[in-house]
């Protein structure tokens, strides 16, 4: 089922500068999503101060903002986010990654929704610059949806927000990055539904650096 609106989630912690070049390239894009839910999951930086003067500007879509006081990892800040949003879909992506200006419009104009069973669709995630551990990751296309899309990397995916609720969201035993992503799709896989790889929305540039609670690699400071 094609979606009809969509909010973007972000969870984030202590990488405001980051954070700040992501939310930029969300308002460059050429069809803006409905809302931008950011939840800051408990960051100690300034990220707080700085995500509560962003909710105060104008913007093409809504922000939502949620702080929650004590670090619970990304799996239930997502799911925060997952109960703050209004819309039928809802996109993930990272506090380290910059998307394409496109990403939205290719998000809600995929024809892999026309698909039977399809609950989410995803693309692939490039480096943003060259650096030996950015190069594996590239090299074994370890943040790309696997062949035959078995799961969806939250880097860069959107999901039909219901079935979302339906199996509970994302496992929130996993206090760190890693396992969440494929647990999330294995249990919607479990019920039947299926999963797309779109084309179009494969330039997410991610910007790891292989530092701190929330990264997984990249080397792009």
């Amino acid at each position: 089922m094609k979606p009809k609106s969509i909010s973007i989630i972000i969870p984030t912690h202590n990488r405001v500068r980051k954070l700040e070049r992501l939310l930029a390239s969300i308002n460059n894009q050429q069809i803006p999503p409905d809302e931008v839910v950011v939840v800051n999951d408990g960051s100690t930086d300034y990220t707080q101060g700085f995500l509560e003067d962003w909710q105060k500007r104008t913007h093409n879509f809504i922000p939502i903002l949620l702080n929650l006081p004590i670090s619970q990892g990304p799996g239930a800040a997502r799911n925060c986010g997952i109960q703050l949003a209004s819309s039928d879909a809802v996109a993930f992506t990272d506090d380290d990654c910059i998307p394409h200006h496109s990403w939205i419009n290719s998000i809600l104009n995929s024809k892999e929704w026309s698909k039977p069973n399809i609950v989410g669709i995803g693309g692939k995630v490039l480096n943003y610059r060259k650096g030996i551990v950015s190069e594996y990751y590239s090299f074994h296309r370890i943040l790309e949806p696997p062949k035959y899309i078995q799961y969806l990397v939250t880097a860069n995916a959107c999901y039909l927000k219901g079935n979302l609720i339906e199996v509970g969201g994302f496992d929130e035993d996993h206090r760190y990055p890693g396992g969440e992503d494929n647990g999330l799709s294995f249990k919607l896989a479990n019920r039947g539904y299926r999963f797309g790889f779109e084309k179009r929305i494969e330039e997410i540039e991610s910007c790891f650096r292989g530092r701190g609670r929330y990264d997984n690699g990249f080397d792009c400071s």
